[in-house]
């Protein structure tokens, strides 16, 4: 038996269901909230990083016990969990068989464990509609803690002038911030001035920064919303009308913020420059394709390494032989540097970790959720679905996983525990909500 909720041209089919109990809603509200004031600490982890480590965790455990440990079964769901579980299984082993130092494998591990504890969680509790905002809004609260809290730590930690200050001041999760108040703003017409004031802020604060790639990550977003667009209006012959407003207004907004940067600190504007046009414009693509490099050579040089990979947590060097130029930016002890971190281009290292055929699983989890919230956002934008408050959790979703997804191009969210929490939590959100897709030329199957 089901319900059909319409409104504006878009309708969810709604499985007759019970809200989560209250015990349910409080532990899910502290797992997405548990990493909300994390911050660069000392080695080893903090007392504090430690403690929000325990909340997350035993709200998570507490509410996998409350489930009875339920794992989804069929269907992309299943394919998504049982892909980056047996990731996790290589990748444990290979540091096994590689003798990973345990401070490496747990430190590199743990932000993969959370994408898909965060994954889970939004499966578990967001099948309600009432639950599922919720967790938006759960979501949306941590974004904005955490957005103000990384300023303030950034200069209070680093105590660094605006003129030396870079990516200390960035919250993670910013490109979720950067999606979801312009489609507030511009598309809902939800919370306009609280929308406006964060969405400035936080371009002031990538203004701020000298950040490249953050702005690339909003671009990215744009572009997938504008394809979708157009193929639309390919067919309707015409334009949706918040589009154009969010054409004309992103603009705008963009320009605000940045001007507004550079007012407060003129010097803001040569560091741009420097950073665009001058010596150091290519230094970010080369370490990143040195770090790819020197994963691939120490990988291939394992003979089994093409079945069982390196193992998480494994060290490479940067064949710096091979990038002289971009020595002098970072220092002649560069040269035979051990690197233990994935690396900032998020897709080497899955097959570093688990090898080219368990490695090549976890990509393509990743990129069939791509699929699966591109094909989403089409049919949100052909419904004018913005309307319908019943639609934002799916709106959020979409938009946070693709921005997290663009993410890795530049930096990579299994680096950072509150970016890897969240782009789990977003794809559950995908998976759980696509389930109860808006009406139109493609109908979903209720799977689990």
């Amino acid at each position: 038996m089901a319900s059909t909720t319409q409104a504006n041209g878009f309708s969810m089919e709604q499985p007759v269901t019970q809200r989560i109990s209250q015990p349910r809603r409080i532990l899910a509200v502290l797992f997405v909230v548990s990493f909300a004031m994390d911050f660069k600490g000392a080695a080893g982890g903090s007392p504090i990083q430690l403690l929000m480590a325990g909340l997350n965790s035993a709200a998570f455990l507490l509410l996998a016990v409350s489930y009875r440990m339920a794992l989804p079964g069929e269907g992309f769901s299943a394919f998504v969990f049982w892909g980056w579980g047996a990731f996790l299984v290589t990748g444990t082993l290979g540091a096994l068989v590689n003798s990973t130092p345990f401070a490496h494998y747990i430190r590199i591990v743990y932000t993969f464990v959370l994408f898909l504890e965060g994954f889970l969680v939004a499966w578990w509790t967001a099948r309600d509609p009432r639950d599922s905002r919720m967790i938006v809004s759960a979501m949306m609260g941590a974004a904005v803690v955490s957005l103000f809290f990384t300023l303030w730590w950034g200069f209070y930690s680093t105590d660094r002038s605006v003129e030396q200050i870079r990516y200390q001041i960035l919250s993670p999760l910013i490109p979720l911030l950067i999606v979801v108040t312009g489609y507030d703003l511009i598309f809902a017409h939800a919370q306009k001035l609280w929308s406006l004031f964060l969405l400035v802020i936080t371009l002031g604060i990538i203004a701020i920064s000298v950040t490249r790639g953050m702005v690339l990550i909003a671009g990215f977003v744009t572009v997938l919303a504008l394809l979708a667009a157009f193929s639309n209006a390919v067919r309707t012959a015409r334009f949706p009308r918040p589009l154009v407003r969010a054409v004309v207004f992103g603009v705008i907004v963009v320009a605000v913020g940045l001007a507004a940067a550079v007012m407060l600190n003129p010097d803001v504007l040569g560091r741009w420059v420097h950073r665009s046009f001058g010596p150091a414009q290519n230094v970010t693509f080369w370490t990143r394709a040195a770090a790819i490099v020197g994963q691939f050579r120490a990988l291939t040089a394992n003979p089994y390494g093409w079945l069982t990979g390196q193992g998480l947590g494994s060290s490479y060097s940067w064949p710096m032989a091979d990038f002289p130029w971009i020595l002098k930016f970072l220092g002649p002890d560069a040269i035979g540097r051990s690197v233990w971190f994935p690396g900032e281009f998020m897709w080497m290292p899955f097959l570093y970790y688990g090898g080219f055929i368990v490695g090549s699983v976890a990509t393509l989890a990743l990129l069939a959720g791509a699929v699966r919230a591109f094909r989403l956002l089409k049919i949100l934008l052909r419904t004018s679905s913005w309307h319908n408050p019943l639609a934002r959790p799916l709106w959020v979703g979409v938009l946070g996983y693709l921005s997290f997804l663009g993410m890795g191009f530049t930096a990579n969210p299994f680096i950072i525990r509150l970016a890897a929490l969240f782009m789990g939590l977003c794809l559950g959100l995908v998976a759980v909500q696509g389930q109860r897709a808006p009406s139109g030329t493609v109908h979903w199957k209720n799977r689990r």
